[in-house]
């Protein structure tokens, strides 16, 4: 047996629910949900393959959010798509402790996304003759990326040699797009030409030196995506009245949750990132995959007389404003309400990101402190048939 196909149009109403139909029968379950959408299946035509429906997660908005990024100014509600309970109510909490002391100062500290062949060569000698090619021939490289698109561009390259193996990381800007097909096509020409002029045995397009869609620490001191950094000094006063703990009781936990997580092998020191990339990308229509990378965060607090500052580092967050997933209905509807889709967007969306984990992290940080963590799940995040 075979999942049903329409040789014509694939994408068509009629083959969603043929499909949705076959798989019923075959489990002996009801569908209904999945196909139950006012979105054309023919608007996810590149998207998805076999379609048979649509997943429809509860979107929720939290807000405002004060940023003073230098793209993203001013208050936001941002939406968050998630099934867990007591998340949004948590980050709008975070959200109103922000803007109450003034808003989340936010920048993007660089920008890029790496794709990374290696090459095989004859020995150690011509390993090291290949990197030096390399730099001597990187203009010319460059120029083969850039035939093959309008929005790419290489601009440097890291060498790793192991014996006879080298490993180059090229990394590419790709405008408002998060770019991985479009700079994997740059690269494989790129490929292409220096087996054409060097005496390379073999070469593949990915060695995983890229680290994409995987946490790693080149990508933390390197940088992948956008890495962006924000800061907020939290006030005495929010701290007391809406945190209902201080700033020293904040800070000391955060000093010990860091050595916590060093004992146990984390990778970047946070509370819950993951749990505001997610939610956004979801809304958003980004890669979902990339949350692994886009988790990588590291805060730093220190007290300042009785205020709280927090700084917030995530060095490889993967995200775009155009391609992908971001023109699906929902989505878009989603990067609009933050006024994020399209082109000359992705900076912002990448600042409003950092500030929405920034509110998720000191919310969840003052509900630790203040013991309010556990009863604020019961009242929020217990779905209790009835």
């Amino acid at each position: 047996m075979k999942l049903p196909k329409d040789r014509k149009n694939d994408y068509s109403m009629e083959a969603m629910v043929a499909r949705a139909d076959f798989l019923a029968q075959n489990s002996k379950s009801y569908i209904n949900y999945l196909t139950d959408s006012s979105i054309d299946p023919e608007l996810t035509r590149g998207n998805i393959e076999s379609i048979i429906g649509f997943a429809q997660v509860p979107v929720g908005a939290m807000g405002p959010l004060r940023i003073n990024g230098e793209h993203a100014r001013g208050d936001f509600f941002v939406p968050l798509a998630t099934t867990e309970g007591a998340l949004v109510a948590s980050y709008n909490r975070g959200a109103m402790a922000i803007s109450l002391s003034g808003g989340v100062n936010v920048a993007v500290t660089s920008s890029g996304i790496q794709r990374a062949p290696y090459f095989v060569l004859e020995n150690v000698f011509k390993a090291r003759e290949f990197v030096e090619w390399v730099e001597l021939n990187f203009d010319k490289l460059r120029e083969v990326a850039g035939n093959t698109t309008d929005h790419g561009n290489l601009i440097r390259f890291n060498s790793y040699i192991q014996g006879r193996i080298v490993y180059l990381r090229l990394h590419f800007t790709t405008g408002d797009a998060m770019g991985m097909n479009m700079i994997t096509k740059a690269s494989h020409e790129v490929c292409k030409y220096i087996r054409q002029h060097f005496p390379i045995l073999n070469f593949a397009i990915e060695s995983n030196m890229a680290v994409d869609k995987k946490p790693a620490n080149i990508n933390t001191i390197l940088g992948r995506g956008k890495s962006v950094t924000a800061e907020v000094r939290f006030t005495e006063q929010v701290i007391r009245r809406f945190l209902r703990t201080t700033a020293r009781e904040i800070d000391l936990a955060y000093h010990r949750q860091v050595t916590g997580a060093q004992l146990a092998g984390v990778l970047g020191s946070n509370g819950h990132v993951a749990n505001g990339i997610a939610a956004l990308f979801l809304a958003c229509g980004q890669d979902m995959a990339n949350v692994s990378e886009s988790c990588v965060g590291y805060i730093y607090t220190e007290t300042m007389d009785n205020d709280l500052y927090v700084s917030l580092q995530i060095p490889s967050l993967i995200v775009g404003t155009v391609g992908g997933g971001v023109s699906l209905p929902t989505q878009k509807e989603c990067l609009e309400i933050i006024g994020c889709h399209g082109d000359g967007k992705v900076l912002k969306f990448a600042e409003i990101a950092a500030a929405t984990v920034m509110a998720g992290e000191i919310s969840l940080a003052a509900s630790i402190v203040a013991g309010d963590f556990t009863t604020a799940h019961e009242k929020f995040g217990r779905n209790r048939p009835e």
